[in-house]
């Protein structure tokens, strides 16, 4: 192996990333008042601890083998039905496009949108377990950090030509391709996400971020191996002698990798003497030196960040979590309820106060005394119950004030899922607007932690949707030529520009000479149409988005949906009142009614109405056996104003 001899320049670079790396993890490992005069790391192990319901054991809390010893799992259940009535779809978005002379383009706003929400729906991606997860991460954790990037790896691909089963004899060509090519999102553990200062909240406005994280080889190689000093990295093993130490600033990292991993740093800076950098160095090994990648003149870290609440002081990076804010009342919740199961434990098996003349009566093994078991003793009256005291009703008051608490600060049972006294549309809009509070903060910071992505989904489709695909074809003639292959993005399952819902999809060419004709685009939809698969393609060059700029709006109401159970008893109430206090209007227009009280339950009211509107004329009949005239209707007519023009 070539020996690694980093030239001074290099050594100076990566002593400046690990002494920024340093102070980094004593702001990390600093307790602050916001969390209780905790570090990050405990805060987190401690609100992991509450969710997963984790218990001591018996002997560290000093109790008894027959004493209960559990954990309720209140937190856990108050943060699924948070989750769920806010975390449950990605939310949509605007996006309009302007030039430098303040020109806006609709067309390119609605490509990149396009293309965009393709990039969350391709590959393996699924936005709606995304959108889940950060939820779920950001209300247990109090903050959630995303990395969006764009993966390329190129490797050996083996293709299986042909296999016997029978033998397991098998065909295979290997081939060099590329293996991953498209957008990725990538949860960073909070722990590992590094920042220079603990009291700048946005991630865009630190002076300096570091992400450290610890890997096996095999992932290391897949996403660096392809770097040109991959070839010298080594692990803490293989680095014998004072001078590999010192080449390797093995003194600076050694401590904190485990089992031969190795540690990335990744390193982010946007403002100094010398510019933005960016920065990657493994086990002490400078892989990548460059500037910041993300954005031109305003350049972005490549992070998004989102809190579920913040602190007293909201300039404090880190949020505040879910598990912490109800902390005091469910560990009050969780006294209670340990002590009242003692309570009952003991009501049932009572012990028995036994004098001291029938003591030899009752030294008894416990297997020896069962319900047929008749014991003799000399005075009765000096053998009774312990007087034991069961649960009363102010302990149940109690522990319903504290429930009432913990609701208070998050979701009450009918949001949890539980039946209430009824199912009234009332109930359910009580039950919202007892939580509308959290809620409604947890829907504004998730609203903010979304937009963030799509801002640098966005600079990460800027940068690499021009990337076209060049691949060596070999013809029938046995003559080998280079192809270009058209970067494609594809979103199913959306409404086309004709109304039918189908497929757009958006084609990436190399310049205007590579533009297929508008007419064998049509050729293309229209066999697509006839297989089943409405689709719309465009067709764009791999500059046609450059040079403008691309603003992102959140439509709120794509994120925040009503429950099914709430707008179906919101329209029987309204159906009630209705009938109840305007009933000649009900009657009248009983056909719209019937209409949005079927869409309510997602029925087809045309299945019961009919092409001809069957519910109107058995009103009419009705009418007509009630003796009641019936207005008599002229032909429908079209005015000669309104007559199209040939």
């Amino acid at each position: 192996m070539e020996t690694y001899t980093p030239t001074a320049e290099e050594q100076e670079k990566v002593g400046y990333v690990y002494s920024e790396v340093k102070d980094m993890f004593e702001a990390l490992n600093t307790s602050y008042r916001e969390f209780n005069d905790r570090t990050l790391v405990q805060f987190l192990d401690d609100n992991q601890k509450r969710l997963n319901a984790y218990v001591p054991d018996r002997e560290s809390q000093g109790k008894q083998a027959w004493q209960a010893n559990f954990f309720s799992k209140t937190t856990r259940n108050k943060t699924k039905a948070l989750i769920a009535g806010i975390a449950s779809n990605p939310p949509e978005i605007s996006m309009t496009a302007w030039n430098e002379r303040g020109n806006a383009s609709v067309l390119r706003a609605e490509v990149m949108k396009t293309m965009v929400d393709a990039s969350y729906v391709q590959g393996d991606n699924n936005p709606q377990l995304n959108m889940y997860l950060d939820g779920w991460n950001c209300s247990c954790n109090g903050t959630v950090v995303k990395y969006d990037t764009h993966l390329k790896v190129k490797g050996k691909v083996k293709v299986v030509k042909d296999y016997d089963p029978i033998t397991g004899e098998l065909t295979v060509d290997e081939t060099e391709d590329v293996i991953v090519d498209e957008c990725a999102e990538i949860d960073v553990p909070v722990q590992s996400f590094l920042v220079r200062d603990a009291y700048i909240s946005e991630v865009q406005k630190q002076p300096a971020i570091a992400w450290v994280e610890y890997v096996d080889k095999d992932k290391a190689e897949f996403e660096w191996g392809g770097f040109k000093n991959w070839k010298h990295v080594k692990n803490s093993k293989e680095l014998v002698g004072e001078e590999n130490i010192q080449t390797f600033f093995k003194q600076e990292w050694d401590s904190r990798v485990k089992d031969e991993k190795y540690e990335v740093v990744r390193y982010y800076r946007k403002y100094g003497k010398d510019g933005d950098i960016y920065r990657v160095v493994i086990n002490g090994v400078l892989i990548l030196d460059a500037p910041l990648l993300w954005g031109k003149k305003n350049k972005k870290y490549p992070f998004a960040k989102g809190i579920f609440e913040p602190f007293s002081n909201a300039s404090f990076f880190w949020g505040n979590s879910l598990p912490n804010i109800l902390m005091g009342e469910q560990d009050v919740e969780n006294a209670l309820i340990n002590s009242f199961t003692d309570e009952a434990y003991r009501s049932v098996t009572t012990p028995m106060l036994i004098g001291a003349v029938n003591k030899d009566y009752f030294d008894l093994e416990d297997d020896n005394v069962d319900g047929d078991t008749r014991i003799y003793v000399e005075d009765v009256t000096q053998v009774v119950p312990m007087p034991v005291k069961g649960i009363t009703q102010g302990e149940i008051a109690m522990l319903n004030i504290v429930k009432g608490g913990m609701e208070d600060d998050s979701t009450d049972k009918v949001q949890g899922g539980a039946s209430g006294s009824g199912s009234t549309a009332r109930e359910i809009v009580i039950a919202n607007e007892r939580a509308e509070q959290i809620k409604g903060l947890f829907f504004i910071m998730m609203t903010d932690l979304w937009l963030q992505k799509y801002r640098l989904r966005t600079i990460n489709i800027l940068m690499n949707y021009s990337d076209l695909h060049i691949k060596n074809v070999v013809g029938e003639d046995g003559q080998e030529s280079v192809q270009e292959l058209f970067r494609v993005f594809r979103l199913p399952s959306v409404e086309l520009s004709d109304g039918k819902i189908g497929t757009k999809q958006i084609e990436v060419v190399g310049g205007k000479e590579k533009l297929t004709r508008p007419y064998a685009l049509d050729i293309r939809e229209t066999q697509a149409e006839l297989e089943g698969q409405p689709m719309e393609i465009m067709q764009v060059t791999s500059d046609y988005l450059d040079d403008y700029d691309y603003i992102i709006r959140i439509e709120p109401e794509g994120m925040y949906q009503k429950s099914k159970a709430l707008k179906m008893a919101m329209m029987e109430d309204k159906m009630k009142g209705y009938a109840s206090f305007f009933p000649q209007i009900f009657m009248a227009g009983q056909n719209e009614f019937f209409k949005m009280y079927a869409e309510a339950y997602g029925d087809d009211p045309q299945k019961y109405l009919g092409k001809g509107g069957q519910m109107g004329a058995m009103q009419q009949l009705m009418d007509q056996m009630q003796g009641q005239p019936q207005e008599q209707q002229a032909p429908e007519t079209v005015p000669m104003g309104k007559l199209p023009s040939i």
